[in-house]
């Protein structure tokens, strides 16, 4: 049940969207297990980020929302992987995007908690 949500200085349009959308959740099944049913993505693009206190660059910030704890392992090399297509697909540098990974106990579908 991840739920990834990806911000960025990066204007995307639906293609772009459903490209990353396609890719996140291949990187999403090897690194985390998590089956592509299960997986929910969202984006909001053109965003006003700063890091380092400027805005010299593109930028991006992808937080990972997920039912469980994941293995730091699996994190790891999950991070590495959204940060290799960011830079790929969308010119932005690896030393320019955050990902943060939140785990719960608890998450709603269908009228009820699993």
């Amino acid at each position: 049940m991840p739920f990834i949500h990806t911000q960025t200085t990066v204007a995307l349009d639906k293609a772009k969207r459903d490209s990353l959308t396609a890719a996140l959740n291949k990187i999403t099944q090897s690194c985390l297990g998590k089956a592509e049913t299960w997986i929910m993505s969202g984006y909001t693009d053109n965003a006003d980020l700063y890091f380092q206190g400027n805005q010299n660059g593109d930028t991006a910030y992808v937080e990972v929302k997920l039912l469980g704890t994941p293995n730091p392992d699996a994190c790891s090399k999950m991070t590495k992987e959204v940060c290799s297509l960011l830079e790929r697909e969308l010119g932005i540098s690896p030393d320019r995007i955050y990902v943060s990974y939140y785990p719960t106990a608890n998450w709603g579908w269908n009228g009820s908690n699993f």
